[in-house]
């Protein structure tokens, strides 16, 4: 209701607050269908504007040179194809017909691989730093303290099940609510 102004003398105070919102609800719906009076649309465009001319005459002739070349193109593969069989990627001439260091290359891949082998021995007859069952024990006796402090059981994934279940087997009690 208005609030800002002293209060008018009316028949029915129930009746005159449901006119002000039909009055406020008309003014609403006057201003969401209201039209602008000034034309702030943008021009029409110039219809030569709109199509470039020469930009699409650079294309067509674009176009037409690589059809031109595709067309070369197949009617090459085309002749190669029904005429040699296959393509000729041979070099027989003398002048390459031998590689002057290909000993010493065969020797150097040779001395390679060996130490290739002496590497990979060594790691293979090493012994690990890491000892997974060490691992195993700490993480079940880890899970049996999370058990015992627990209030309520815990969550546990596949792994830690099985290590409680196991644990619970071996006679420590496991309390469940």
């Amino acid at each position: 209701m208005d609030r800002g102004r002293k209060a008018m003398p009316v028949q029915n105070k129930q009746c005159h607050e449901r006119y002000i919102k039909h009055c406020q609800a008309m003014h609403r719906s006057k201003l969401k269908e209201m039209k602008c009076s000034i034309d702030n649309k943008q021009p029409k465009g110039a219809s030569h504007l709109k199509t470039n001319a020469k930009k699409n005459a650079l294309m067509e002739e674009r176009f037409a040179n690589i059809e031109r070349e595709n067309r070369m193109l197949l009617e090459k593969m085309s002749y190669i194809i029904a005429k040699k069989g296959g393509i000729d990627n041979k070099n027989d001439s003398i002048q390459y017909g031998r590689s002057l260091n290909k000993d010493r290359r065969k020797r150097e891949l040779q001395k390679i691989t060996k130490q290739n082998q002496l590497i990979l021995s060594r790691i293979q007859e090493s012994q690990p730093t890491y000892d997974h069952l060490t691992w195993a024990e700490e993480a079940r006796v880890n899970q049996q303290f999370m058990v015992n402090v627990c209030e309520y059981k815990p969550k546990m994934g596949k792994s830690a099940a099985t290590l409680s279940s196991r644990i619970s087997n071996d006679g420590a009690e496991a309390t469940e609510f």
